[in-house]
């Protein structure tokens, strides 16, 4: 489990800084990191859709925004959203709802009840850093040392070094959270099966 504090120690041992011990501790680092790390964070969950910060919810239409034109029904957003990952006309996310329209703060869409899958940063959700696997730990540390690391060290080397590790830091989190994705059960029929008319259900003569 990581925290806030050894999310800066990560970071300044990738500056070749020496460690905090506690987040009240005074020097120009320490500051550096406290001016940057909320945007650091929230930048590195909008970058992918990852599954530990995904949230699925019901919503209905908004009480306070009317749609004057186009599309029927207005949404509001929800405070703890940060990027879309799909909308849905069905509590079980399988259906996907192709026409709608979104916008900043609100979702346009032709019926009165619409389900939205989104990336969060609710504390139970993207900044529960409890949650976090260790790709994306490594993914932050890099994020939060490129970003104060000018400041820190006064290498522009480094940081071009750093922007690098950041790049393959990102990449790799995204392909590690990729594997939890939820895979289906029965593979689809390939192509050569679905050229020759194949059906697995079973005939009444027996026969396939």
């Amino acid at each position: 489990m990581t925290d806030q504090l050894s999310l800066y120690n990560g970071a300044l041992i990738k500056l070749g800084q020496p460690r905090l011990n506690a987040l009240t501790d005074e020097g120009k680092a320490r500051r550096a990191l406290d001016a940057e790390y909320a945007k650091t964070v929230k930048a590195c969950l909008e970058a992918a859709l990852w599954n530990f910060a995904m949230r699925f919810v019901q919503l209905e239409t908004s009480p306070s925004v009317e749609s004057n034109y186009g599309y029927q029904y207005v949404f509001d957003k929800p405070d703890d959203w940060l990027r879309t990952a799909g909308v849905t006309t069905d509590g079980y996310g399988k259906i996907p709802l192709l026409d709608y329209d979104d916008r900043a703060s609100y979702i346009f869409a032709d019926q009165s009840i619409i389900y939205l899958k989104y990336i969060s940063n609710d504390a139970d959700y993207g900044l529960d850093l409890g949650l976090w696997p260790q790709s994306f730990v490594d993914y932050v540390e890099t994020s939060l040392a490129y970003a104060v690391c000018e400041e820190v060290t006064g290498s522009v080397d480094r940081k071009d070094r750093l922007e690098k590790a950041r790049l393959k830091a990102k990449s790799h989190a995204s392909n590690m959270d990729a594997m939890n994705e939820a895979v289906t059960r029965y593979p689809p029929p390939g192509r050569l099966v679905l050229s020759r008319g194949f059906s697995s259900r079973r005939r009444p003569d027996g026969l396939r």
